[in-house]
């Protein structure tokens, strides 16, 4: 299913399974950011913002000028602590002791004169190989377009 998002001065287009539903974020750096939460943890987001910090340590830094002149696709890994919570289990809630999650992002980011992009995924490095590569195709779909 073909999903198209207008972000200022962009057209965005992108394939998702059917009943993908894309939310706004509320709470980030200013902006629009939309997700689907794919699966525990990971998540496919299309933002438009002033400016993104491209992250220092990167796996791999890639031009990607089937998106847009000046586009890199940065891959990078990271690892962050899940608190501990209160999670519902058939047996009543139960408690769930703090982990740490290692997580790989694949990210396209986008120049433009007021409006940078930022379209992507993070996914736990562990999450089943038809996950990862259902949002590696989904990236792999992105259209952009961009207003005069």
């Amino acid at each position: 299913m073909r999903h198209t998002f207008e972000l200022g001065e962009s057209t965005v287009t992108v394939d998702a399974p059917d009943g993908a539903e894309f939310a706004d974020l509320e709470g980030l750096s200013a902006g629009r950011h939309l997700t689907w939460t794919a699966g525990p943890d990971a998540f496919f987001m299309v933002s438009a913002a002033e400016r993104f910090d491209v992250p220092d340590e990167v796996d791999s830094d890639e031009p990607a000028p089937f998106a847009a002149p000046g586009a890199r696709r940065i891959v990078t890994r990271g690892t962050r602590t899940r608190p501990r919570r209160v999670v519902a289990a058939p047996e009543g809630p139960r408690s769930v002791p703090e982990e740490t999650v290692h997580e790989l992002s694949d990210l396209l980011y986008v120049p433009g004169d007021r409006e940078q992009l930022r379209i992507g995924y993070r996914v736990p490095e562990d999450a089943p190989d038809e996950l990862r590569a259902l949002l590696a195709r989904m990236l792999d779909s992105v259209e952009i377009r961009r207003h005069a």
